[in-house]
């Protein structure tokens, strides 16, 4: 399951893919919850293009080290899900050390709730972008899940009273792309059971 780095259109085309999964949750949280515009769009434009192209030339690396396909995407699931998780924590200070006197189950959901979003930006657009590939019934279903998900997403953003507002974004946020994990972790067990019928 490569996605080739010889090809410009390719490597645009997992720009435009992996930015379209960031931008639901950073415009929800950055731009309707902060109201902060300017850092919405240097996040959209800045942040997640060099993320982004990290992660497309870089996973070159891990596909040349690791060839047994359902190891080779779940270091890729992990290894990018933990840089993203780096970067929330030293970066933008949500570290699960950094509110001691949150509670431990909560902010353990939290932080899965990030790796998965980090994970889930990384890894969605390589499955997507390989439709001759394994992985096809899970392709399908990041579709069938991330159009009505993110379409919800964006009514329930604006639509809820702002008192609400906080929880029900972060709680939407985390169910979601807790789920795209989920779903893209599917693939990585539709390898293994393709690799199991082949020997």
């Amino acid at each position: 399951m490569k996605t080739r780095t010889g090809s410009g259109r390719s490597f645009v085309a997992f720009l435009a893919i992996g930015s379209l999964f960031a931008t639901v949750e950073e415009f929800l949280t950055v731009a309707v919850l902060r109201r902060d515009v300017p850092a919405y769009l240097f996040t959209l434009f800045v942040v997640f293009p060099v993320y982004l192209s990290l992660v497309y030339f870089s996973s070159q690396i891990i596909d040349r080290i690791v060839r047994h396909k359902p190891a080779m995407m779940l270091v890729h699931l992990l290894t990018y899900g933990s840089i993203g998780l780096l970067f929330e924590w030293f970066v933008m200070g949500l570290s699960p050390w950094s509110n001691p006197t949150a509670n431990p189950f909560l902010m353990l959901v939290f932080q899965l709730g990030m790796f998965s979003f980090w994970s889930s930006v990384a890894t969605a657009p390589r499955v997507l972008l390989d439709p001759r590939g394994p992985c096809r019934e899970t392709r399908r279903r990041i579709v069938r899940f991330a159009i009505p998900y993110f379409a919800l997403a964006y009514v329930v953003g604006f639509s809820v009273p702002e008192r609400l507002r906080f929880v029900t974004v972060i709680v939407l946020i985390i169910c979601g792309y807790s789920v795209l994990a989920g779903l893209l972790i599917t693939c990585i067990v539709e390898l293994y059971a393709d690799d199991s019928q082949a020997v």
